[in-house]
């Protein structure tokens, strides 16, 4: 049977959308691998013509400069340096051959992009608040570019300190100091758009994973301005998932009630929270007093975040999601801004110290890229 490129890609593209990163090989179903080896010539360079990060490790000098060649090609501009990383994931791929973006270009016989004038303080800052109000929150590392701003490093060596933490010290305590430039028809046609592409009315939990991985809200957005999920399903046009606390008042819940409580919102939402229980009618005494919520979710063979099992080889992922955020080892006051787990207190109780980490970080990175 006979396949388009376009119908190829545009399941790419619904595949990211429905699992909240790139796919791989054996996520497939629609089609097989081998009407991509045939149309692109291997499924890595589908995902690049999808516009999706790619999955592997290793690039030959082909790769990456035929990549910025058909940039150029397609956007009528050379690429920046944001850009590669955000597909790419590793500054190091043309760093250790061609030492600067500039002469990458350069070997790739493309325009070198033009240097941006320089930004007063203000300046720098008043764009970095334009772009917070656009989007509701603060823009993700790889979206600095894309919307104009100077990359995340620039704040730092600016201002000595993250763009969140320059927000917070300006009064913009935390990003959702710019929830309320959200309307609430942006929202609803935001949650409309998400629903047809999954093909279902999302939980909260696939609209959670959507916001880590794309410019979506999160689900705290729709609570904070309609009060509750519910309410904005509603608000969209959708049936709300459940009405879990009919029949029962506050008074004399019973492990089993509050365990069946617990069963049909981690069936509706895909997750179980406090706020969530007291939502559907569970007091946090009642919770409490009857063991945490960590009980109900053992019970049910949910998982849960035991802040105690941190292993060594979770402090070093941890950090490993650091360096592709900001494409460069992170240090303690950029890893402790972007609010990765575990906690830099913990890396530093496993390791001793942050160099220590640091230098597991270094191996890990070698060893997935030989591999």
């Amino acid at each position: 049977m006979q396949y388009s490129d376009e119908e190829l890609i545009e399941y790419l593209k619904e595949l990211y959308t429905e699992l909240g990163r790139t796919p791989r090989k054996r996520d497939l179903k629609k089609y097989s691998e081998s009407p991509y080896r045939k149309h692109f010539g291997s499924f890595n360079n589908a995902l690049i013509k999808a516009g999706l990060p790619v999955n592997r490790h290793f690039y030959s000098d082909n790769d990456i400069l035929g990549w910025i060649q058909d940039f150029y090609k397609a956007n009528g501009r050379s690429p920046s340096e944001s850009e590669f990383i955000k597909l790419f994931g590793d500054s190091k791929l043309f760093r250790k051959r061609w030492g600067t973006w500039s002469s990458t270009l350069k070997a790739a016989k493309v325009p070198v992009r033009a240097s941006y004038r320089s930004l007063s303080n203000e300046e720098m800052l008043d764009m970095l608040v334009g772009v917070c109000k656009k989007l509701g929150r603060i823009p993700k590392g790889s979206e600095f570019s894309k919307y104009g701003l100077p990359s995340p490093t620039t704040y730092i060596k600016r201002f000595g300190m993250s763009a969140a933490n320059l927000l917070k010290k300006h009064g913009y305590i935390f990003i959702y100091s710019f929830r309320k430039n959200i309307s609430e028809q942006q929202l609803i046609d935001e949650l409309k758009e998400i629903a047809r592409l999954l093909g279902h009315v999302p939980s909260i939990l696939e609209i959670d994973r959507l916001a880590k991985n794309s410019i979506y809200s999160s689900s705290f957005v729709y609570v904070k301005i309609f009060g509750s999920w519910n309410n904005a399903l509603k608000q969209a046009g959708f049936k709300p998932n459940l009405e879990i606390h009919k029949g029962f008042s506050h008074k004399d819940l019973s492990d089993e009630e509050i365990l069946d409580v617990a069963k049909k919102i981690y069936e509706a939402y895909g997750t179980v929270n406090i706020n969530l229980m007291v939502e559907h009618g569970v007091t946090k005494s009642q919770i409490e007093r009857h063991g945490g919520i960590t009980k109900f979710k053992k019970a049910l063979n949910i998982p849960y975040n035991d802040r105690t099992k941190y292993t060594k080889n979770d402090c070093v992922k941890g950090l490993n999601e650091a360096y592709q955020y900001f494409g460069h080892l992170p240090s303690i006051n950029e890893y402790s801004s972007g609010h990765f787990k575990p906690s830099h207190k913990t890396i530093i109780k496993h390791f001793k110290t942050w160099k220590n980490a640091l230098e597991e970080l270094k191996k890990f990175i070698n060893f997935s890229i030989r591999t």
